[in-house]
C-alpha cells in the first residue's frame, strides 16, 4: 500500500468512501485505485503540505437545451489540482420578473462526481454559497447570478482543498456562462 493510500486511510473513513464512490457510480475500491495515482501524479510521493492558489484554466459547456418554457446549460470547471465542480443550471420563464433557476452542482474529484447539491434561485435570491464535503476533497463554492444584456449570467467562486498529506488549496474566480430567458 503506497503512502497515500495509508495516509488517506486515516483520514477518510470506510463510510465517507462509500458515500463518495456512490456519488461516483463506482466501488469504493475503484474510487480509491482512481484517486490515489492521482494524488502522486499531482504533489509526489511524499510531498510536504504547501498551498497554492490558481484560477480555473478551463470551463467546459454542452449545447444548451430547450424544453418549454425552459432552458438548461451544463457546465464542468476544472478548480484547483484534481478538484472540479460539474452540473446543471435550468432556467424557467418568460421575463426578467418571472423565473426561477434549478442549480444541480457536483464536486468532482479524479474526474469522479463524489458529492452533489441543488439549489433554487429566483428574481429575489440571486446567489448561493455550497460547502460540499468529501473527506479527501473539499470546497465552499459560492455561485452568483445576474442579469446582463438580457441574459442571466452565472459565475462561481471560492476556494477548493485537496488532503495530500495535508490540506492543498487554491482559489478561483470564474465567469462560467449567460443564458438567455426561452
Amino acid at each position: 500500500m503506497s503512502d497515500y493510500a495509508t495516509a488517506l486511510d486515516t483520514v477518510v473513513s470506510r463510510e465517507d468512501w462509500e458515500r463518495m464512490a456512490k456519488h461516483a457510480g463506482v466501488s469504493a475500491a475503484e474510487l480509491k485505485a482512481k484517486l490515489v495515482p492521482a494524488l502522486e501524479g499531482v504533489f509526489g510521493r511524499g510531498a510536504p503540505e504547501t498551498t497554492a492558489v490558481s484560477n480555473a484554466p478551463g470551463v467546459k459547456l454542452t449545447a444548451v437545451e430547450q424544453e418549454g418554457d425552459c432552458r438548461s446549460q451544463s457546465f464542468e470547471v476544472d478548480l484547483f489540482s484534481i478538484v472540479g465542480v460539474g452540473g446543471k443550471l435550468t432556467l424557467c420563464g418568460t421575463n426578467s420578473h418571472n423565473w426561477s433557476a434549478k442549480l444541480t452542482t457536483c464536486l468532482i474529484v479524479a474526474g469522479s462526481s463524489v458529492v452533489c447539491q441543488s439549489y433554487k434561485f429566483d428574481p429575489h435570491d440571486l446567489s448561493v454559497c455550497l460547502n460540499p464535503n468529501a473527506a479527501a476533497a473539499k470546497a465552499k463554492l459560492c455561485y452568483k447570478l445576474r442579469f446582463r444584456h438580457g441574459k442571466i449570467c452565472m459565475s462561481v467562486k471560492g476556494r477548493a482543498c485537496v488532503w495530500s498529506f495535508g490540506w492543498r488549496c487554491g482559489s478561483f474566480s470564474k465567469a462560467l456562462f449567460c443564458i438567455g430567458l426561452p
